[in-house]
């Protein structure tokens, strides 16, 4: 089988439809020049026979493979192989009576791939079978010796090489049915774990369920039969209870009967004597009742006129003493901040003494510069009318200052000799006294111990005071405010009481225990803010009564109340739950504004604030009316058919609907709301202040025992200092102290005498080194003058730059200076107006406590007169006391009999009750006799055995209690067991058995089969081996005969890699003249080239396939190599169709056949020759 022709058409550079026949059977050659097409002829060939790796021929997807991958208008590219099959020996299976087969491949650009085998279309596994089926695996391709190809089978590594042999020897068809056979045993195995799975998880489960379901069932059928024989005695057991039960409970009706006539009798007769009480009473309390009532209102007017007196007097008493703490604390504070001034002021005097003297050290240096700059000037002055200044910086004469220093010098002499004698005097006296000193004085000594043990104590104690988070006088100002906070609230209480606030706190008394009072709101007055003031007396009016009524949150709170709690006066409840107020809408709003302009008329609710829990309450009272204006306005809204409704002007005047309108004098509604807002707001104030005071107290408490610690260590730290300054005041006076002082004065005298000396040297020395400068000046007069004109110059600029720096120096801490003196001035004029107002305060405390003194007399007699009432009110109680006792006695008898009266109506009802649950309970047993007798039948006719010995009813047998509990037992399993009882479990059993039998048959085949096939696997591996073996020797020979006809005197052979089998792969050795070489590496390219081609060629030799394709394999060898090549072709291979792409003639010259090919309007083209040299040779 060999290809006649090829038909190109829009495959990669061949845009249009180009046929190629005339193939030579035995070699072909295409040439042409680099990208006209040569290889794409090669790669439409491997594109027909399937090729899966696109490299292979140069693309990385199938669209690549369409003419200019389908830009140029070709969507598709078709290819069609037309091969001659009259040679059966090499004829595909399947196709041996076809002489010509035609096979064509097309892609589409999108994807679309079809092939046709003579012109139908195919599966691609059909292709590949054909061609496998003669060598031609093109996915495997040793028939393919593409451009490169050289090269990687010199890079093979040995298991490659054998792979080729395999392919060679025609095993790979069976390694692919080997792996077919790999994947059927793993699907057996698939299968096998499915049974096992299956068994595992399905069918042993079931099983094991069904056989405890047989087990339960049994189990159940069991329980059944016990339930039968227990049900019998334990209900025959129940029926001879009920009979019995019930002849009981008509036995216990009489008694109770009975009973009942009894307690009604003792009802009567009780009746009648608490009405005898009752008419004695009576005449007992209209006689206290005229002895008692007149006086005891008397005298407790005249109490409360003597209490409210002598309250006044307590009050001013009390604020009098308030006062004088007060202006004492006051007093306290101002001396504390006396104190402070002062501390502040020394340190300001003590800074003012520092910054004093750094000023004045600034303004000293200021004024000797100033001076030094003067005495420049001067001298200059000097030296240039040709005097020079001398010391005290006068113009002099050098004569005149020669004089002047050797005077200086004889003095600084006469100094020296008198400071000696003094010196030596004083040394002496030193002596002595330091001698006479020496006994020291004990009671000195321990004065000054005492004097270091008090000064560590004051830093000990002064440490601890910092330690201390505390700041002085921080109680005292807390007890100022709270003392403060404490004449607020009663100035408060007293407005409250003023303004008879307690009109309006709701009082009442609790109608039970524990009772909610959060549930009680208050009045509608206290419970409303008014937004604006003018709107008051309208919205009292608009309210009316309402103002007064209590709002609560339910109705039941409100019967409460008014039954239970004691009301003072008649009051109306509002309770949340019940009422429902109704509220102008927002449509009415509009056409009121509409009607009389935005603002002029509103409604009653919006001009009020309040909490939304009270909304419905607010509704009921003011939700209905409008406030207007004016009478005018408030014509207009009310009388309006879209509106018609109540409205109230602003002085208070009525205008209803229903024609009738109120007014004139105004009302006084809008007062109250006036005075209940102030009354909140004082309430308001109160509660801010009481918290306030609260918070104060806390704090207070907080810091008492932090301000008595302080407050300790203070007084210990004063009385250390006091101690100090009294230790340092004894020690200076003591005669012991006084020699101290006398022996340090003379110490300083003799080091200032030392120093004196040394001046007065250092003086006689400059003197006389003066002496002898002046001396020289005067001997070199000229030179000297310009010299010190010169020197003069210099000092005088010198001397101006310092005054200035000084001047300025001075002026830059003068206003800090001034600073700090006005504030010690200000400091003082402090302290001085302080200590007057503290004589002020002292004299106020005098006077408000002599007021106190007047009040408290004032106050004793008071309350002696209130006593004195409170004693008559007493004595006038005691006689109305006694007689109420004996009315009392009269009303607890009769209460004590209403009581027994009420306990035996309840007696009475219990026994009725009894006596009606008696016969309901006959009654029920009756039924309960009847329904037993309906439920079970054979109660009927076993009755007579119930109980009786010897008999399924022996109760001596079978205790019926302990029968009861087993039954109930057992039913409730019985219960349990019939919800998950499955009645067909002996039948479901048997067939879940039947069906495990077949699982396990088809596994036991499943297993055989998997058997068979492994032993099949292991037949043929065996076979492939010596398939291998033969195809290895054979390839061998030829490899080493074909390499040595290329080059002469060389040998070639396939060896497997040291201690390893040939099954593990194969490697080159190559010899020269016997001399085997260890790596190709050792072979030029062109030899290793010749060993790769070789190797290609001797596996083509054996079993060669009807078509061979080589792409440029002569690309790296010389044209003699070449020349062999294409000889050794011609000459071997006579029964395998080449086709051939080469550039050199050494090689296409040996073909039968040349096509060339062209590059024309982007277009691959081909051209034939027939090469008639090698026809004739051949």
């Amino acid at each position: 089988m060999y290809i006649k022709s090829i038909i190109i058409d829009g495959f990669k550079s061949y845009g249009k439809r180009t046929e190629v026949h005339g193939f030579d059977p035995e070699f072909n050659a295409i040439t042409g020049l680099n990208g006209t097409g040569k290889s794409n002829i090669l790669d439409s060939i491997c594109f027909v026979l399937g090729i899966s790796n696109l490299v292979h021929v140069r693309a990385t997807s199938l669209q690549e493979l369409v003419y200019k991958s389908g830009q140029a208008g070709v969507t598709k590219a078709t290819v069609t192989l037309v091969f001659d099959n009259t040679d059966k020996d090499q004829c595909p299976l399947g196709y041996e009576k076809c002489n010509e087969i035609s096979i064509t491949r097309q892609i589409v650009v999108g994807g679309k791939n079809k092939y046709l085998i003579n012109g139908k279309t195919v599966q691609n596994k059909k292709v590949q079978d054909l061609f496998c089926s003669v060598q031609l695996n093109v996915n495997n391709p040793n028939f393919l010796i593409m451009q490169g190809r050289i090269t990687k089978v010199l890079n093979m590594k040995p298991q490659e090489i054998l792979s080729m042999i395999e392919e060679a020897a025609g095993t790979s068809v069976y390694e692919a049915k080997r792996e077919h056979s790999i994947k059927l045993i793993e699907k057996k195995d698939a299968k096998l774990n499915e049974l096992y799975t299956v068994l595992r998880e399905e069918i042993e489960p079931k099983l094991e369920k069904l056989r405890k379901e047989r087990a339960h069932y049994i189990e159940f059928q069991k329980i059944c039969r016990d339930i039968e024989y227990l049900t019998r005695l334990y209900i025959s057991h129940m029926y001879l209870k009920h009979v019995k039960e019930v002849e009981n409970s008509e036995k216990s009706i009489a008694t109770l009967n009975d009973t009942i006539d009894g307690n009604r009798k003792k009802i009567e007769a009780n009746i009648g004597e608490c009405k005898e009480i009752e008419a004695g009473a009576k005449e007992l309390q209209e006689k206290i009742d005229t002895e008692g009532g007149g006086v005891l209102a008397e005298l407790e007017a005249e109490l409360g006129a003597e209490s409210k007196k002598e309250a006044t007097v307590a009050a001013e008493r009390n604020s009098t003493k308030d006062n004088i703490g007060v202006e004492q604390r006051k007093l306290k504070n101002l001396l504390k901040s006396i104190k402070d001034d002062e501390t502040a002021l020394g340190k300001k005097e003590a800074e003012m003494q520092r910054t004093g003297d750094m000023f004045q050290s600034l303004k000293d240096a200021d004024e000797a510069d100033a001076k030094a700059f003067a005495d420049a000037q001067k001298r200059f002055e000097a030296v240039s009318a040709g005097l020079s200044t001398n010391e005290d910086g006068e113009a002099a004469t050098l004569q005149d200052q020669l004089m002047a220093a050797k005077q200086k010098a004889a003095e600084s002499a006469t100094a020296i000799k008198q400071s000696e004698m003094e010196l030596k005097h004083c040394q002496q006296l030193l002596k002595e006294k330091e001698r006479d000193a020496n006994s020291s004085d004990a009671a000195y000594t321990e004065d000054k111990k005492k004097l270091t043990k008090t000064e560590a104590q004051i830093k000990a104690l002064e440490a601890e005071l910092q330690k201390i988070d505390y700041e002085e006088g921080s109680i005292e100002q807390l007890q100022e405010r709270k003392q403060q906070l404490t004449h607020e609230i009663r100035n408060l209480r007293g407005e409250l009481d003023r303004k008879n606030a307690y009109r309006w706190e709701f009082q009442y008394r609790d109608p039970e225990p524990n009772f909610d009072r959060s549930s009680v709101k208050g009045m509608v007055a206290k419970l409303i803010s008014v937004r604006d003031r003018k709107y008051a007396l309208g919205l009292g009016t608009a309210a009316g009564g309402s103002l007064y009524s209590v709002v609560v949150d339910t109705d039941s709170t409100g019967k409460k109340l008014l039954q239970k709690g004691q009301l003072q006066t008649r009051t109306t409840m509002i309770p949340l739950n019940k009422i429902s107020g109704r509220s102008i809408d927002q449509n009415t709003v509009r056409v009121a504004d509409s009607l009389v302009g935005k603002g002029r008329a509103v409604t009653s609710l919006s001009c009020v604030e309040y909490d939304r829990e009270i909304e419905p309450a607010m509704k009921f009272v003011f939700g209905g009316s409008f406030l207007a204006e004016d009478m005018n306005v408030a014509k207009q809204v009310t009388y309006h058919r879209q509106i018609m409704c109540r409205t109230v002007t602003l002085d208070g005047d009525v205008v209803d609907p229903s024609g009738t309108l109120s007014g004139g004098a105004k009302p006084k509604g809008g007062a109250v709301l006036l005075e209940v807002e102030e009354i909140n707001q004082i309430q308001r104030a109160l509660a801010q202040k009481e918290q306030e005071y609260q918070q104060v107290c806390a704090e207070i408490s907080k810091l008492e025992r932090v301000a008595q610690r302080f407050s300790q260590l203070k007084e210990q730290l004063d009385l250390m200092h006091y101690e100090l300054k009294t230790l340092q005041a004894r020690l200076a006076q003591t005669t012991f102290q006084q020699a101290q002082q006398e022996i340090e004065d003379l110490k300083q005298k003799v080091e200032t005498l030392k120093q004196t000396m040394v001046d007065a040297r250092q003086t006689q020395t400059a003197a006389n080194a003066k002496v002898k400068d002046l001396t020289a000046k005067i001997a070199d007069s000229k030179g000297y003058r310009e010299r010190e004109l010169k020197s003069a110059e210099d000092e005088l600029k010198r001397a101006k730059k310092k005054s200035e720096e000084s001047r300025k120096s001075w002026k830059k801490h003068e206003q800090g200076f001034e600073t700090l003196k006005l504030e010690i001035e200000e400091l003082q004029k402090g302290i001085a107006s302080a200590r007057e107002q503290a004589t002020k305060l002292e004299e106020t405390i005098a006077e408000l406590q002599e007021k106190l003194n007047s009040v408290s007399e004032n106050s004793e007699a008071m309350v002696a007169a209130v006593q004195a009432v409170k004693q008559k009110i007493k004595e006038h109680k005691d006689k109305i006391n006694s007689q109420n006792k004996e009315l009392k006695a009269k009303y607890h008898h009769r209460d004590k009999l209403l009581k027994q009266n009420e306990e035996l109506e309840l007696e009475i009802k219990k026994k009725e009750n009894e006596i009606q649950k008696v016969r309901n309970d006959n009654k029920d047993g009756y039924s309960k006799i009847s329904g037993l007798e309906e439920k079970y039948p054979w109660i009927t006719e076993d009755k007579e055995f119930f109980g009786v010995k010897n008999t399924r009813y022996d109760y001596n047998k079978e205790d019926p209690q302990e029968a009861g509990r087993k039954l109930k037992k057992l039913q409730d399993s019985k219960e349990k067991m019939s919800r998950n009882i499955n009645h067909k479990a002996m039948v479901l059993l048997e067939r879940e058995e039947e069906q495990y039998k077949e699982v396990m048959r088809r596994k036991q085949v499943v297993e055989d089969d998997k058997k068979k096939i492994q032993k099949i696997i292991t037949d043929l591996d065996e076979e492939k081996k010596k398939q291998l073996k033969v195809a290895w020797t054979e390839v061998n020979e030829n490899f080493g005969s074909i390499f040595s006809t290329l080059l002469p005197g060389t040998q070639a052979q396939l060896v497997p890699p040291d201690g390893v089998n040939f099954m593990k792969g194969l490697e080159v050795k190559v010899g020269f003249n016997g001399m085997w070489k260890e790596s190709l590496t050792e072979l030029s390219g062109g030899q290793r080239s010749l060993v790769a081609l070789s190797l290609i060629l001797a596996m083509l030799k054996y079993k060669p396939a009807p078509l061979y394709i080589l792409d440029e394999v002569d690309a790296a060898l010389d044209l003699s190599h070449t020349q062999n090549i294409g000889n050794m072709l011609k000459a071997h291979f006579t029964n395998s169709q080449f086709v051939i792409v080469s550039l050199k003639d050494g090689m296409f010259n040996n073909a039968n056949v040349l096509f060339r090919t062209k590059f024309v309007d982007g277009m691959s083209g081909v051209t034939r020759t027939v090469n008639v040299a090698a026809m004739r040779k051949r």
